[in-house]
């Protein structure tokens, strides 16, 4: 065990970087969009490499357990010190290093906000395309840790898919460089085993990331639907001829219900499903599929509006963007699972997801990335009454069943962290978890980094 008098050595190690320890300061740090908390007893905002290196090296040589974060925004608990120690937080390295416009990349430090990326990108007619609904608050570091997804997942991919390489300090204090970033090619990449490791198994100081010629235009479509089965009737269709939307996003009635309401807009009545699409590419070509489309879903949906304009396509992204806050409105207490199942069995969760919500006597809305199969559950409940909360978590254990036995995956985007840890053994084999707890043990042998996160013990 150890105490705060050994900050005073921590703060005088640190260079530029700012060292809190007043309880006030600490609150901050000890939370994500969880209910999760957990209490350190110090945060160190890290400005530099050697800021990094000090803190880490301090951390190892007493056994003090260090949690990386970005901007909080975490839905798995994952930035959350659940072992207390020492926060470390990476708002104050959010440089832009490099945007190299013939080579199609950029090279940023992991606090940058990925919507800065996005405008930097976009300022060189260039185009980096993760974009989690989370995308003006979320850090770069974050969403490569926990390998993000997003609303242009369908066309796109996630964030890994744009990953080129990751610079990462490891628990002794030595800096490593992979992929694009490395100077030595006959090394193994290591990037795909860093991506999505939640924090695990070191601290990302830089990382590379590819990014591909802007679109020429965007057009966004609103499907309404009167009927929940029409709505994914209406998306498979859409696969089934062959049309790749950039992004295809089901919201049902309730989340619609509720974002409306918070930003102030009107859907039509009798809505029960909401399709959301964007294409885009060249002009000829975005015209000619949004009028394709449009065409198709007139038989399925009772209105398809199309907006080409920024104005109308931005109200529609801030009622999709708008969702999860508003869900916070309704309820104490607000449990948001990630699950996803191979997208033809996407009917069926929502079912047997209705049916759970009648057993338990809840509020589930829904919504997500149709076109991955990544359904966004969010299970709302009292958060001052126990029974209320206990239903809620056995609810959300009965989903991942139900998940796990159409052949899904109980997180689709938002990572173990804390929040899931326990039931990742329904999931995953026991020989397949031993295997990740020996690459941890071998990158971070001390176990300081992110402890209490992805398994169990």
């Amino acid at each position: 065990m150890w105490t705060k008098d050994p900050l005073r050595t921590l703060r005088r190690l640190l260079g530029k970087g700012r060292l809190l320890t007043a309880p006030e300061e600490l609150l901050l740090y000890s939370f994500d969009a969880t209910t999760l908390r957990g209490a350190p007893l110090a945060a160190v905002m890290v400005e530099s490499i050697e800021d990094i290196r000090r803190t880490v090296n301090f951390a190892r040589e007493r056994g003090i357990p260090i949690t990386p974060r970005g901007s909080g925004t975490g839905l798995s608990g994952g930035s959350v010190p659940v072992e207390g120690g020492i926060v470390m937080s990476f708002e104050r390295m959010n440089s832009i290093m490099k945007i190299d416009v013939e080579n199609r990349f950029a090279v940023v430090q992991p606090g940058v906000v990925t919507s800065m990326l996005q405008e930097a990108a976009a300022r060189h007619s260039l185009f980096y395309p993760p974009d989690p609904s989370s995308c003006n608050v979320s850090s770069i570091g974050g969403n490569v840790a926990e390998n993000a997804g997003g609303l242009r997942c369908f066309k796109y991919g996630v964030t890994g898919h744009y990953v080129l390489g990751i610079e990462f300090m490891d628990c002794k204090g030595d800096l490593y460089r992979t992929g694009a970033l490395s100077d030595d090619d006959s090394e193994p990449d290591l990037t795909p085993l860093l991506v999505g490791s939640e924090g695990s198994l070191g601290i990302f100081t830089r990382i590379a990331l590819r990014l591909i010629k802007a679109p020429r235009k965007t057009a966004t479509l609103s499907a309404y639907f009167d009927d929940t089965l029409k709505a994914f009737n209406g998306i498979e269709s859409i696969i089934e001829s062959g049309y790749v939307p950039s992004v295809l996003e089901y919201i049902d009635r309730k989340a619609l219900s509720a974002s409306s309401e918070h930003i102030g807009i009107t859907c039509p009545e009798h809505t029960e499903a909401l399709v959301l699409l964007e294409v885009d590419g060249d002009d000829a070509e975005v015209t000619k599929l949004a009028s394709e489309l449009q065409e198709l879903l007139n038989g399925a949906a009772f209105q398809v509006n199309m907006a080409t304009d920024d104005k109308g396509r931005g109200l529609l992204w801030q009622l999709r963007r708008g969702i999860s806050p508003s869900l916070i409105r309704l309820s104490s207490g607000k449990i948001h699972e990630d699950v996803a199942v191979p997208r033809g069995s996407l009917y069926e969760l929502v079912s047997a997801i209705r049916e759970i919500e009648s057993e338990y006597k809840l509020e589930i809305p829904m919504y997500g990335h149709a076109g991955d199969g990544n359904l966004h559950v969010v299970i709302l409940y009292n958060a001052i009454d126990s029974i209320s909360e206990k239903s809620a978590t056995e609810a959300s254990k009965d989903i991942f069943r139900a998940t796990i036995g159409l052949g899904g995956t109980i997180t689709g985007e938002h990572g173990i962290g804390s929040a899931k840890r326990e039931y990742l053994p329904w999931q995953q084999s026991e020989a397949v978890i031993s295997l990740a707890a020996r690459v941890k043990r071998t990158l971070d042998p001390e176990g300081i980094f992110n402890p209490g996160k992805i398994f169990s013990n």
